[in-house]
């Protein structure tokens, strides 16, 4: 790295955790044109972690403090699964909050692992020789070791005279003038923290799974009407909703203490979450995760460890209206996990009810004929997806008829049934994929709910469904996390 290009230093000692002993300067900022290369020898600023994880500092900027979680852009390597001594092979370009140290040579390197709050390149991590390029026109690139541009921030010839981590941990492109050209708050992976705004149109997008950095399929976006989390699907099925009056700017901003949409920037409060303030000195984010959770973190400087501290959304009723609690097909209780009827499901992997269910015939469900499939009826079950988001929606009808509705429909794979006192007059939501389901008791509900599931047809099914079916839970205990700091978000449960 040349260090004749770093700009902006500070005169504090900072070690990331377990790294070299003396690093004397922050170095905040750099100017066109600087190349960063992946490797230890060019960064000389690295860091090789207890668990096998690295860090690669390429820019830091240190908190007010001097010392303690500070964010720093550079090469990440975080989710490694092979463990001290295996070599690192999947990196990641970004920033991450790193914890520093003001002198002393001890750190922990076995907490202190470095948290990744926005990436460039999640879905295509690089290895040992990739570059990340301050180009002489102002972009910023990334190359694979062979030169392939990975990711580009676009900003070539824009004027860009410079490039800062910002202490909120914002990359930032700046011109002459100090004025924003591209920012990573614009761009968001995952993970917002503190300052970090949400705007309408943006996403937050969660990992595949815990070791897949890739886009998955839950998100969480601003529309004119409300903050939503959806599991992307033909529709899109929403699993929790901050509603709020429509409204054209409407974005959402994760301040000190609260998650809280505003009708413009400094202007009106649409609606609000609130949160654990930030504690002095240290470092706050929230990442919706693989599971659908939107959990919150911080840095303790008691126990040097992170530690999460809230659970965001609330989806209603409960924890079990998670779309993927209990995987595809799955039925939660409790928060336990089983299949929904053992003659006609079973489940992926027995010792981990969590993974879901499918279905027992050997042929999957087609766009055949009306006589290939059949409905596995499912009492007294709901369905997490709000009922305005899902396929098709019929009013005022009988049970039978929102059945045929599902098997006349080629993207029908179930119908949800609910009704108050009479069941042949009640909504029918149909549904273009199954994920986790939940079992529901109308006495306290005070309206009834079945799932109408569409499997293959067996010779001696009925074409219209089979006999009702109890889902049995299993005696697994899934998870069991805190969703007390929001409140409720209410779906539209008409009886």
């Amino acid at each position: 790295m040349r260090r004749e290009s770093l700009l902006g230093v500070g005169f504090a000692l900072c070690l990331l955790v377990g790294g070299l002993r003396a690093q004397p300067f922050d170095y905040p900022t750099a100017s066109p044109s600087t190349t960063w290369s992946n490797t230890d020898a060019a960064l000389r600023h690295h860091v090789a972690y207890t668990d096998g994880s690295v860090a690669r500092a390429a820019l830091l900027r240190l908190n007010p403090a001097r010392f303690g979680p500070s964010f720093a852009f550079g090469f990440f390597c975080t989710n490694h699964r092979g463990g001290a001594g295996a070599p690192c092979a999947n990196f990641l370009l970004g920033v991450a909050v790193v914890y520093c140290n003001s002198g002393a040579g001890i750190t922990a390197v076995t907490t202190g692992i470095p948290q990744v709050v926005w990436s460039a390149n999640r879905a295509t991590p690089v290895g040992e020789g990739a570059t990340a390029e301050f180009t002489a026109d102002g972009d910023l690139v990334l190359k694979s070791p062979g030169g392939a541009v990975l990711w580009s921030a676009g900003a070539a010839g824009r004027g860009v005279a410079g490039m800062s981590i910002n202490s909120d941990g914002n990359l930032v492109l700046f011109d002459g003038s100090n004025r924003t050209v591209w920012q990573s708050f614009d761009h968001p992976t995952d993970t917002l923290v503190v300052g970090q705004s949400l705007k309408q149109g943006a996403r937050l997008t969660a990992n595949t799974s815990f070791d897949n950095w890739s886009e998955g399929r839950i998100y969480l976006t601003v529309a004119d009407d409300g903050l939503a989390a959806y599991v992307d699907a033909k529709p899109p099925q929403r699993y929790y909703v901050l509603g709020y009056s429509k409204n054209a700017g409407a974005y959402a901003a994760y301040t000190n203490g609260s998650f809280t949409v505003l009708d413009r920037p400094g202007g009106q409060q649409l609606n609000m979450i609130q949160l654990p303030n930030v504690a002095a000195g240290t470092v706050q984010y929230m990442r919706l995760e693989y599971d659908g959770h939107l959990r919150l973190y911080e840095w303790r400087s008691v126990g040097m460890k992170w530690e999460p501290v809230g659970d965001v959304l609330h989806p209603y009723p409960d924890d079990c209206a998670y779309p993927t609690v209990c995987g595809a097909y799955g039925v939660c209780t409790d928060m336990q996990c089983s299949c929904p009827d053992a003659a006609n499901f079973r489940a992926v992997d027995f010792r981990r009810p969590n993974r879901g269910c499918v279905p027992t015939a050997a042929a999957p469900v087609t766009c055949r004929s009306r006589r290939a499939h059949r409905l596995v009826s499912l009492r007294d079950m709901a369905y997490f997806n709000s009922h305005d988001t899902s396929m098709r929606t019929l009013e005022r009808v009988s049970e039978v008829a929102c059945k045929k509705a599902c098997l006349d429909d080629c993207a029908c794979m179930a119908a949800q049934f609910v009704y108050g006192f009479d069941p042949n007059d009640g909504f029918c939501y149909l549904q273009s994929e199954v994920l986790s389901m939940e079992t529901m008791q109308p006495e306290i509900f005070h309206y009834n709910s079945t799932m109408h599931i569409k499997t293959t047809a067996t010779r001696d099914s009925r074409a219209l469904g089979s006999p009702p079916a109890a889902a049995t839970p299993l005696p697994t205990s899934l998870y069991s996390g805190s969703s007390s700091l929001a409140p409720s978000a209410t779906r539209d449960l008409r009886s």
